[in-house]
């Protein structure tokens, strides 16, 4: 072989070796999967950095807990797998103590990539229960 056909042959393998490379680098946000029979709860847009994800059908869980509390600035996305729905719920103070309220209803099947607009109750929520379970009031 010649040196012409030499370096030819170098260059060409090069440039398919560093091509080949950025074709195969990972995307840079990608979407976390819930399963078919879960309730996810996100803390960014898109469905990326899941902090909560849950098969019980009648239970709560304070959102704080799980990075999502209104100090987290709340759920940024979700999906709603279960067979039951979830309610977001806030603490309102009463005429004598601190009370739940209930600020949103995720149905069953229901997903959202983006809560910024329009709903503030993701972003102030303090719970979510699922199904018919409600939390505890604060004394």
């Amino acid at each position: 072989m010649n040196l012409r056909r030499k370096i030819a042959v170098l260059v060409s393998t090069l440039a398919l070796s560093v091509s080949g490379g950025v074709l195969a680098a990972p995307p840079a946000a990608a979407d976390e999967p819930c399963a078919s029979t879960k309730l996810c709860l996100y803390r960014s847009t898109l469905f990326r950095t899941m902090e909560l994800s849950t098969g019980s059908v009648s239970n709560c869980w304070w959102l704080e807990d799980y990075n999502l509390g209104d100090s987290w600035s709340g759920i940024k996305s979700y999906r709603n797998n279960l067979g039951v729905k979830a309610t977001i719920w806030y603490y309102d103070f009463g005429s004598t103590r601190w009370e739940p309220s209930a600020r949103a209803t995720i149905g069953v099947g229901g997903f959202s990539s983006d809560t910024t607009y329009g709903n503030h109750a993701f972003a102030e929520a303090e719970a979510v229960c699922t199904g018919s379970a409600t939390p505890q009031v604060y004394l």
